[in-house]
């Protein structure tokens, strides 16, 4: 599985906060293959990539449901946490410095939880875009849409295009050099309004059927069966302890036959 080099303002991690690490752990292990170490954090990988972590809720709850968390590369973690408050967000958590490097919790101007990382070492690569892997993050805005456009814009530097589909659908994606990476979706009126605006992660499975067909067997629950979209089929379901998360059929990575004259940059002895 090959590994991208992140951008700054990308999305590089997922984390799940979750009320029962080990029913999360199994959860996803069983669904998408997932080897899962660690005690406390517990860190998931694909082919022997990172691709996401899971970390337990605070004793009594926290101030969010079982949830996944986007965090994007930053730049320069200290001073865009502190751009955060001046941009109409809030600060969870300073900047910590964690086994992947420095990890700060935010919200957005929608009331969004969201996270920055700076991670440890030079080099910044993220496993994304195959089965086992997330393939797309989306921020459903069930209040303040306009104000997080704005938000991102200013925090993040992000080029943003914005699409509208008649006065009920409005959706801005957010693109580097050209390839769209996140999408923001302005959900207001669509959900109850006691629901606040919220991550939404993509995991990616080579045959959604079968993987929804597994879903209610591990404890979980399917929200929406199975349909199509623009970004291919897609399905909607709760984990076991509640985390709402989308399912993506994506395609198994094409392995390239490779030659000894490849390997020789096309010359032949």
């Amino acid at each position: 599985m090959p590994a991208f080099e992140a951008v700054g303002g990308m999305p590089y991690w997922i984390d799940l906060t979750t009320s029962d690490v080990r029913k999360s752990a199994r959860f996803y292990s069983e669904l998408l293959g997932w080897e899962i170490e660690g005690d406390d954090y517990r860190l998931a990988r694909v082919q022997g990539l990172p691709v996401a972590g899971f970390i337990p809720q605070p004793e009594g709850g926290g101030a969010f449901p079982d949830t996944w968390v986007t965090y994007f590369l930053a730049d320069d973690i200290d001073g865009q946490v502190a751009q955060v408050r001046r941009l109409g967000g809030r600060v969870l958590s300073e900047p910590t410095e964690v086994s992947l490097g420095r990890m700060a919790v935010l919200v957005d101007a929608a009331g969004a939880m969201f996270g920055l990382i700076e991670p440890a070492g030079e080099d910044a690569f993220v496993a994304a875009g195959e089965p086992g892997t997330p393939v797309w993050h989306e921020l459903t805005a069930t209040a303040g849409f306009k104000e997080a456009v704005d938000f991102y814009h200013g925090l993040l530097d992000w080029e943003l295009i914005a699409m509208e589909a008649g006065e009920d659908f409005t959706y801005t994606t957010a693109v580097a050099e050209g390839a769209p990476f996140a999408g923001l979706w302005k959900a207001e009126g669509v959900f109850p309004p006691q629901v606040p605006s919220f991550w939404q992660s993509y995991l990616g499975v080579a045959d959604i059927d079968a993987a929804v067909a597994r879903v209610p067997e591990l404890g979980g629950e399917v929200i929406t069966q199975p349909w199509d979209s623009e970004f291919g089929r897609l399905c909607r379901i709760a984990d076991s302890t509640g985390a709402v998360v989308v399912l993506c059929e994506v395609d198994e990575p094409v392995e390239e036959e490779l030659h000894e004259t490849d390997l020789l940059g096309g010359l032949e002895l």
